[in-house]
């Protein structure tokens, strides 16, 4: 083990953190996976609840230990709207991996990052150049190339494809939330406010679905929110070893997961629609992350 450590050290920055970043895209997948295999006896708003009290028994040992220094805050309100934005955004993802192809819904969540551009204007007040507006609307473009709306094609625009993207926009407000609350708040503090706050709001969507899970879906539950978590601290730790403009490109790699994961387990085979959306989608949000990137090492006006 210790060797296997050492080497995983010596590898140049990017290339840990592209490894992490992997791991990140492999731990999505299983969760998404095991949320729609136990779609059919367990609503969104349930695998929500059980999603959230896995991440929230994960921090517990923090909590416990920090006391009140774990939830040490001035911006109570805004940690609040951001941890109902993030469990109701959760709860919609859900609902869509449920009830669509599993390639077909990785695409639509990565909207996210294109949401961002208009939040950056009328939330933070960053003035965004001509070059990201372009790219986001060319990502929006692609989202229509892929819903087709009022095609009635394979993957038509409807309440799945609607839930995956407003999911989006609510992350994308989590991450607008956070920009702001890291000026003066520690990352563990927005962890364990999100993930207590989160299981509180999830009581709700899980009462009016309640059903005590038999033991081997309670394993799978179990596991499904442990992934979860697991995503997020992979992800952070792959951002955090390597370039960020480096390790964008790498989180593409759960399209191709998604994709393999939804022919072999569940038939899927997506469209040649789909597949020519996700790439605008993937082109342009990756324009956005090098762009953004490139300003902040340089000092660049993204103004111009």
């Amino acid at each position: 083990m210790n060797r296997i450590a050492r080497t995983f050290e010596g590898l140049s920055p990017n290339v840990r953190g592209a490894l992490w970043m992997t791991a990140s895209a492999l731990a999505f997948t299983v969760m998404s996976t095991l949320i729609k295999f136990l779609g059919e006896g367990y609503s969104a708003g349930l695998q929500t609840f059980y999603r959230q009290a896995a991440g929230f028994l994960i921090l517990l040992p923090i909590i416990l230990r920090h006391r009140s220094a774990a939830f040490a805050t001035n911006r109570a309100d805004l940690l609040i709207f951001r941890a109902g934005a993030g469990t109701l955004g959760t709860m919609l993802s859900f609902y869509a991996f449920q009830n669509m192809p599993l390639a077909d819904a990785n695409a639509l969540s990565f909207t996210r990052s294109l949401w961002l551009v208009p939040l950056a204007a009328f939330v933070v007040g960053e003035r965004i150049g001509p070059l990201r507006i372009f790219a986001a609307l060319a990502g929006f473009a692609g989202v229509l190339i892929m819903v087709q709306p009022g095609a009635g094609g394979h993957f038509a625009l409807g309440l799945p494809a609607l839930a995956m993207l407003a999911s989006s926009f609510l992350f994308a407000l989590t991450v607008t939330g956070m920009k702001v609350l890291t000026r003066d708040h520690a990352p563990m503090v927005l962890l364990v406010w999100s993930a207590s706050l989160g299981l509180v709001f999830s009581v709700p969507g899980a009462l009016l679905s309640w059903r005590w899970p038999e033991p081997l879906d309670l394993a799978l539950l179990a596991i499904m929110g442990v992934m979860g978590t697991a995503t997020q601290a992979f992800y952070i730790r792959g951002m955090a070893a390597g370039d960020a403009a480096a390790m964008a490109p790498v989180d593409y790699i759960r399209l191709v997961f998604a994709a393999a994961v939804g022919f072999l387990v569940f038939a899927e085979i997506p469209t040649v629609w789909t597949i020519l959306g996700a790439a605008v989608v993937v082109a342009s949000t990756l324009f956005i992350t090098w762009r953004e990137h490139a300003a902040s090492r340089k000092g660049v006006d993204l103004r111009t």
